[in-house]
């Protein structure tokens, strides 16, 4: 910075001379002189116009003036006053009463006066023997069997017959000739039966309760021996009649009961 001020300095004394320089040399001439060499000629004795000198430096940047004082602080707003308290509320009306608690029991009570034994009564007589239940009557079972092949039937209400009771339990009633059995003890029954085909004729057989259908087997293939079968539980009452029926034809041997028909009372009513 110092450097910076002694060149300013230097310049401005250079800039100084040389103007006063230019004063002495073109300044007018005095009264006495009156010759010609003492006239000064502005035109032709005028010297040359000298160098403008160098600008100047800028200057430095001033400093930042001091920090101006703090303003006061603002004066707080007062505390509003507190509201007036509320009044209290009247008193709400009496519930009702309560139920009380159950009372401590009582002191328990003397004995009462014990009465007089009456007269026992008179022995009743001994009653006769009741009946023997026959419990053979609920055993209904039997198992039928054919033991030669059956005529070719073309309708499936063809009654199939059999030829051999195998198991006929008393009080079973089952006519061998139309295949047909007949309930005498109302109950529920299981039914199954299981006929054997030739293999050059289809087969179709239902079990039938009188005239109703109950279920059915059969086999379309005319080129194998086949067993047909089906099962079925019933509710029977008396007189009622189940039986098979048939489309084609039943075979069976003496020797191998292919064909049978079976039935049971599971239980009476």
């Amino acid at each position: 910075m110092q450097l910076c001020f002694a060149t300013t300095l230097t310049i401005a004394i250079l800039l100084g001379n040389s103007i006063k320089l230019r004063a002495a040399i073109t300044g007018p001439a005095t009264a006495e002189s009156d010759g010609p060499g003492s006239q000064v000629c502005p035109m032709c004795c005028q010297g040359p116009a000298g160098t403008p000198g160098i600008p100047g430096l800028p200057g430095n940047q001033g400093q930042f003036g001091p920090a101006g004082a703090k303003g006061d602080a603002g004066v707080k707003g007062q505390k509003g006053e507190i509201g007036p308290t509320g009044a209290v509320g009247n008193p709400g009306p009496k519930g009702d009463d309560g139920l009380g608690l159950p009372g401590k029991v009582g002191p328990r009570g003397p004995p009462g006066v014990v009465g007089a034994i009456g007269e026992s009564g008179a022995k009743g007589q001994k009653g006769e023997p009741g009946e023997t239940p026959d419990t053979s009557v609920h055993q209904v079972a039997f198992t039928v069997i054919r033991t030669s092949p059956s005529d070719i039937s073309t309708s499936h209400a063809t009654l199939l017959p059999f030829q051999q009771a195998k198991r006929l339990l008393p009080g079973t009633s089952f006519d061998l000739g139309t295949g047909t059995f007949t309930c005498n003890v109302p109950g529920t029954y299981v039914f199954t039966f299981s006929v054997y085909k030739y293999s050059s004729n289809q087969l179709f057989v239902h079990l039938r309760k009188n005239d109703e259908w109950v279920v059915s087997g059969g086999s379309y293939d005319s080129r194998h021996s086949e067993q047909v079968s089906a099962s079925a539980v019933l509710v029977l009452q008396r007189g009622d009649s189940v039986y098979l029926t048939m489309y084609g034809r039943a075979t069976s041997a003496s020797t191998y009961a292919y064909t049978s028909f079976t039935g049971f009372l599971l239980y009476s009513q």
